[in-house]
């Protein structure tokens, strides 16, 4: 006969929204309504409704009884709350029973329910090891649906998280976002999923040539919450990893505890990946990135197989594994490398003392700037921070040249500047080819001082440092906001739009904004992928897209030029329906945000900050100090939710009125 799942895929909607629209829990929209009711009648499930309850309003005293751990996990009171919801049409009542995950506890209980003639069937979270324990119930056939924990019982059905998967594709998500001290912290009972966690956690280390530590590995024995607490600071002190990664509940709430008592900032100290079905984890100050179960859909396949159980005993056993749900916030940081691997160093780092600065004034020092482009708001706010830090310390500025996004300009301009005799030349590399052989030529008198990429080929003691946002955050933040916009959407397509010019840093978040959209987000297929190199083409090439792939409902745009040539695009095929996510703020895209139209989110450079961080390295490798790498300035995740302040915080100037206006009409 028919199952639930069938039914759902039938009608293109969750198996919990087929479940509410039957037994009438929550409310459904009507057009959801009417596809489920169809669905129903064309898989033939209705006769299955008929059915069970002509045979349950024969026995509608008996009793469904659900034994679990404890409520002190908040997966529980939703299991039961979900199990409550699946059974009202059912005409079961239902008993629920705590074996506080002690096994004789558990045995207290099966023999009691066992006595029980009114109980017509169990839903079980298990503790013992011992099969045997449910021999009684299984020769009384009475049917048992094992929840939540993975087994090694043989005939007997259940339905579990894939744990297994789910901390897996976690720990992948923090190795590709730059950790490599990632301690696990998990809770030690005798189901097959606490072996296998582990095992998931050793796996994905080993994918990237990472070894187990077994003294990042914290086993959690139950109910011991006090040692588990000091097991963690132990970790903290001695080995000081970038993340800790709890895998459940009541460890994330120790955890979180643990980190405030140490004073400890998240992310900025250490990131943390909680495991939450918890309101709070969403409310905290980072909201917290979670690894968690899905309870409506583990209760309603539970229920579903139960009845079915009870219909016919006989049924074979069946293993239902759900899969676990991500949610990527803010509690986990993107570690970003230079281009030789560097790990990052704070602009606060760059402090002038007052020696320095006497050091500085009295040099008579001149520096070239070399803008890939200029002439945008953008520009101008990395010649002010450059210049707030110049100005400061007598550092005077002989020349800017704006290189018109042309790599042979560039040359010729560097030439230029060159003849002009500065001690140090910032600049902004137009690609990463052609213009190297220049920049090292130069490297070998005046000091160079990169903002967002290293030309190729060039080594680490030609330049004194290199300046940028910190790209796979920003990559990454995007992907988020694009994944999270179409996460309850079915089957969305998307197209994807990158920079085919080789310049690293452009390169870098397009790649990992692509990694982040194909393995977090699965709902979401990438339909077309076309890559622009002169910023005027991307009209073309979005024009094309959209007539091969008229089925697109995202764009994934490199940077914010572009994304305005894809709007023109848009625009002239009545397209407007299409939403945008690109990088950095501008007035003009910023406009197509504060309607929410077309552009729904936009992760941005801090152009100012990293100006200011330009302008102190430079004045650092002035005096002799050229340690200073790789610097990296957090990137700035805007929706129109926050486009007021983070006009402001970024472009440091007022909300231009009319945007200001938009804004504010939708959220009074």
């Amino acid at each position: 006969m028919a199952t639930l799942n069938q039914v759902a895929m039938e009608a293109g909607v969750s198996i919990a929204t087929v479940s509410h629209v039957i037994n009438k829990t929550r409310y459904v929209s009507p057009d959801l309504v009417e596809k489920v009711e169809e669905a129903i009648k064309n898989t033939g499930y209705d006769k299955k409704i008929k059915s069970k309850s002509s045979k349950n309003l024969l026995c509608k005293n008996a009793v469904i009884a659900v034994i679990v751990p404890h409520l002190r996990e908040s997966f529980y009171s939703t299991l039961i709350d979900n199990i409550s919801f699946s059974l009202t049409e059912s005409q079961y009542s239902l008993s629920v029973h705590f074996h506080n995950d002690d096994p004789l506890q558990e045995k207290d209980v099966l023999t009691r329910i066992a006595r029980n003639k009114k109980v017509a069937g169990i839903l079980i979270v298990p503790v013992g090891k011992e099969e045997k324990t449910l021999n009684k119930l299984i020769q009384q056939q009475i049917p048992i649906v094992l929840l939540g924990r993975k087994m090694k019982f043989k005939g007997i059905d259940s339905v579990f998280s894939n744990s297994k998967d789910g901390i897996y594709k976690a720990c992948l998500h923090l190795l590709k976002s730059g950790h490599e001290e990632i301690a696990f912290i998990t809770e030690r009972d005798h189901s097959l999923s606490f072996e296998e966690e582990i095992s998931a956690y050793a796996e994905a280390l080993k994918e990237f040539h990472i070894p187990f530590k077994e003294e990042l590995l914290i086993i959690f024995e139950q109910n011991d919450v006090e040692e588990l607490e000091k097991k963690i600071r132990k970790v903290w002190g001695k080995h000081k990893p970038t993340t800790f990664f709890a895998s459940n509940n009541r460890i994330t709430l120790a955890l979180m505890r643990v980190i405030a008592n140490l004073g400890l900032d998240i992310p900025k100290d250490v990131s943390v990946l909680g495991y939450g079905d918890e309101e709070w984890c969403k409310i905290l100050n980072p909201p917290l990135t979670t690894l968690k179960n899905n309870s409506t859909e583990i209760a309603i396949q539970a229920v579903d197989l139960l009845l079915g159980k009870i219909d016919n005993y006989s049924k074979i056993p069946q293993e239902i594994i759900v899969p676990m749900e991500f949610s990527i916030r803010k509690s986990t940081q993107v570690i970003g490398k230079g281009p030789f691997g560097e790990k990052p160093i704070s602009p606060e780092e760059l402090a002038i003392s007052n020696t320095e600065a006497e050091a500085l004034k009295s040099g008579n020092y001149k520096v070239g700037i070399s803008f890939h482009y200029g002439g945008t708001a953008w520009s101008r706010l990395y010649e002010n921070g450059i210049r707030h830090v110049l100005d400061k310390y007598g550092i005077s500025i002989v020349s800017i040249t704006d290189a018109h996004f042309d790599p042979l300009l560039q040359v010729t301009q560097l030439e230029g500047l060159k003849m002009q005799n500065p001690d140090a030349i910032i600049a902004i590399p137009v690609d990463d080819e052609l213009t190297s052989k220049k920049f090292q030529s130069i490297s070998e008198k005046i000091k160079l001082i990169f903002l967002s990429n290293v030309p190729k080929g060039m080594k680490r003691e030609q330049y004194a440092s290199c300046v940028s946002v910190n790209e796979r955050e920003s990559g990454q933040n995007l992907a988020v906001l694009l994944g999270n916009y179409f996460k309850e959407k079915k089957s969305p397509k998307i197209g994807f739009i990158g920079h085919g010019a080789p310049f690293y840093g452009t390169h870098l978040r397009d790649a990992v904004a692509k990694g982040v959209i194909q393995n977090d987000f699965e709902n979401i297929e990438i339909v077309d992928e076309r890559y622009f190199v002169q910023i005027e083409n991307t009209y073309q090439i979005c024009k094309e897209m959209m007539l091969t792939h008229p089925e697109i409902q995202g764009l994934y745009i490199s940077w914010d030029r572009p994304a305005l040539e894809a709007i023109k695009a848009l625009k002239e095929l009545k397209r407007e329906d299409v939403s945008i996510f690109t990088f950095d703020l501008d007035y003009e895209i910023a406009t197509y945000l504060a309607n929410e139209h077309i552009v729904k989110g936009i992760s941005s450079q801090r152009p100012y900050e990293q100006g200011i961080a330009a302008g102190l390295a430079t004045a650092k490798a002035l005096i002799g100090q050229e340690h200073y790498h790789y610097i990296g300035v957090q990137p700035y995740t805007v929706e129109s939710v926050n486009l007021l302040k983070a006009w402001k915080d970024i472009t440091l100037e007022p909300v231009p009125q009319e945007m200001e206006r938009n804004i504010r009409s939708k959220f009074t």
